[in-house]
């Protein structure tokens, strides 16, 4: 039997069981754990290749094949660091393992047809397209900065830049509901709305949930009483959707303690009111008071001093440990409300580079399944992954469909080059479509002439893009036909089975600890854990991929 060396091996058809790859310029190596494409069987596209009709392409017809397989591709998600061969059917993700021809090739389970398109995988990470839990609906073009940047879902609220979508994700009212659903029709991206949750009797909160929302958005901007927090809270639990609270950090009614005693053990989702997330280095903590300001309509002059400088830095660094523990389960944008939509996946990946630089290996619970290795972090890899993916996917009850690459789900997926892993996706996925990538002029005569420029496909161009995207609604208002009351063309998921969850349920991020913070906002503590650390001096994913 002839032999090639390993080099050769993954410059043709991707690295495979024990290789390494490092992602972008991080400190994150990921180490490949199994690989299901057959030494010796693999299938490759172009000239020279295998996939041939009598080859590693078998002669079925269209409905026993697959519509479009991708090749040889290093799967990374919340289950595993593997090598397979993906197949689409129908716009979903059909089979995760080997490709080929059945006749000829034994384990052949990912089919090759004449009516099989090809993308090709080798050399590049495969991920699930990433979900935003929380934005603000500004402006339509932020669906299309998103897909470009690897996100695929979109769960947020607003109607424009009025002052109200400005300072609160959530979009108020039946009539307003209905009219964003119908302006999703034109946007590249999956879409949930999350409605206004600030009320104290049932029927105004619960008329927007039967009008289309998958949530409610609770926002001290529009006020959170503790009477507010209690009927939204029941309100959610009547209809199984979630509630995403920012708690009233101005204090202006209730206590930590009323909230805590209002909320009990329900499932309610609660964000930091700073978007402390953006600040990993010295200019991201400025930024974050700017942010602060703007979006609250707050003028910089009255913030307190604590706000600034150490304060926010501790913020930051407690909230980045919080993260590395698992404390924290999910990341979100809050896209033009203090955060960049585009750079969701790229500050998700910064955060686990710096946390590497700060607390070393990180080795995975002893229950875990995962088998700890130095030389590696997958676990790490694992868990940062969940935040943007599956994570909160299950927190908005939509994770039957979108938030994970597996089998059954909306093939919403992204292909990078490990060099510019969470900077510059080479392919976004829609529904099984190509939907985004970088391209030439389109008059030249290739199509990586320069300069390249992200653009969309035809993935989401044209009648397609209501085959390929989804809008969520809540089961309510899937069951009393508004979808079809507002003639939406898209595809329709539902959320659901919400209420039930716990902490338990965020996959690798579910630690529960007690928190103590000190009356001036200068140390936080986990379970007697002090959570600080100091800010870097600069981080990697940064501007050196913006020289080219």
């Amino acid at each position: 039997m002839s032999k090639i060396s390993r080099a050769e091996y993954a410059a043709l058809y991707g690295p495979t069981i024990g290789d390494r790859v490092r992602l972008g310029d991080t400190n994150l190596v990921a180490q490949i754990e199994e690989d299901l494409t057959h030494y010796g069987d693999e299938v490759r596209f172009g000239r020279g290749g295998s996939i041939r009709d009598g080859m590693g392409q078998c002669q079925r017809q269209a409905d026993l094949v697959m519509d479009t397989v991708i090749t040889n591709a290093l799967v990374i998600d919340f289950w595993g660091v593997i090598k397979a061969d993906i197949g689409l059917k129908d716009g979903r993700i059909a089979a995760i393992g080997k490709a080929g021809n059945p006749n000829i090739q034994t384990g052949a389970d990912v089919i090759i047809g004449p009516g099989t398109d090809i993308i090709a995988g080798e050399g590049h990470i495969l991920t699930a397209g990433g979900v935003d839990a929380m934005t603000h609906f500004i402006s339509p073009a932020q669906a299309e900065v998103a897909l470009m940047a690897g996100v695929t879902t979109l769960i947020g609220g607003g109607t424009g830049p009025s002052a109200g979508s400005l300072a609160a994700p959530s979009t108020p009212g039946p009539w307003n509901i209905r009219r964003m659903l119908q302006a999703a029709e034109g946007l590249p991206v999956n879409i949930g709305i999350l409605a206004k949750g600030s009320g104290s009797l049932p029927n105004p909160l619960e008329e927007q949930v039967r009008s289309g929302a998958m949530g409610l958005m609770l926002h001290p901007a529009w006020g959170c009483a503790p009477a507010a927090i209690a009927r939204a809270v029941e309100i959610v639990d009547k209809m199984d959707v979630q509630l995403l609270l920012q708690p009233d950090t101005l204090n202006e009614a209730g206590t930590v303690a009323e909230l805590l005693a209002v909320v009990g053990e329900r499932c309610v989702s609660t964000l930091h009111g700073q978007r402390d997330y953006q600040g990993r280095d010295y200019h991201g903590a400025e930024e974050a008071l700017q942010a602060l300001g703007l979006t609250h309509a707050l003028p910089l002059s009255v913030l307190s001093p604590p706000v600034s400088g150490m304060g926010q830095a501790t913020r930051v660094g407690a909230l980045e440990m919080l993260h590395d523990l698992g404390a924290i389960s999910v990341v979100a944008s809050g896209g033009q409300g203090g955060g960049r939509i585009g750079d969701l996946i790229r500050r998700t990946w910064q955060m686990a580079h710096s946390m590497k630089v700060r607390r070393g290996h990180l080795a995975p619970p002893p229950f875990a399944a995962d088998i700890d290795r130095e030389d590696n972090d997958n676990y790490r890899i694992k868990r940062y992954i969940a935040k943007y993916g599956i994570n909160p996917a299950i927190n908005h009850g939509i994770a039957h469909e979108v938030g994970s690459v597996e089998v059954g789900k909306l093939a919403d997926l992204v292909l990078w080059r490990p060099a510019f892993f969470g900077v510059r996706p080479s392919l976004v996925l829609k529904g099984g479509l190509i939907a985004a990538a970088p391209l030439g002029d389109a008059g030249a005569s290739v199509p990586d002439a320069q300069p390249l420029q992200y653009a969309p496909m035809f993935g989401v161009t044209g009648a397609a893009a209501p085959m390929t995207c989804m809008t969520f609604v809540s089961q309510w208002a899937f069951q009393a036909g508004e979808p079809q009351r507002l003639d939406l063309a898209r595809r329709i998921g539902v959320a659901r089975d919400v209420r039930q969850l716990r902490k338990i349920d965020m996959i690798h991020n579910f630690w529960q600890p007690a928190i103590e913070v000190d009356a001036r906002g200068t140390q936080v503590h986990a379970d007697g854990m002090l959570m600080a650390c100091e800010l870097l001096p600069d981080v990697p994913l940064g501007q050196r991929y913006a020289l080219f």
